[in-house]
């Protein structure tokens, strides 16, 4: 029996290669759009979280204290213009004994996937938060 040739032994071999390269670079691509998308997305709900709670803050009369209602009337107002659905929208207002007051708006994005939707996953959840404080004087 003669030896096999090693041409022989390594049919295959390139194929496996290839199929490794190309599930690597599918998965590079897919961290770079689908992050790139949930990033873009953090972003835009992070300035529409912190405008809302500016803008509930900034309504309101510095002389009485906050209303709570109209702030969070004002907050859920700012950000659906912004585009965000009522649902994915939570305000909350704290009141300190130290005569301040803080709203806190939080909001939540489902950006669509691209590339993770090829493994089922189609679309994402980012959450961000803005704060802002309010004084007032009796």
């Amino acid at each position: 029996m003669s030896p096999t040739p090693a041409c022989d032994r390594d049919r295959g071999v390139l194929t496996i290669i290839t199929l490794l390269l190309v599930v690597v670079t599918l998965a590079g691509a897919g961290l770079v759009v689908d992050g790139g998308r949930a990033l873009t997305a953090r972003r835009h709900a992070a300035n529409t979280a912190e405008g809302a709670a500016r803008f509930a803050v900034s309504s309101q009369s510095p002389l009485t204290e906050l209303d709570d209602a109209h702030a969070v009337g004002d907050a859920t107002s700012f950000a659906t213009r912004s585009g965000i659905e009522p649902t994915d929208i939570a305000v909350m207002v704290r009141h300190t004994a130290d005569g301040t007051a803080e709203v806190v708006v939080t909001i939540t994005e489902h950006p669509t996937a691209v590339f993770l939707a090829l493994g089922g996953i189609t679309t994402m959840s980012v959450h961000a938060t803005g704060i802002a404080r309010f004084l007032y004087s009796i």
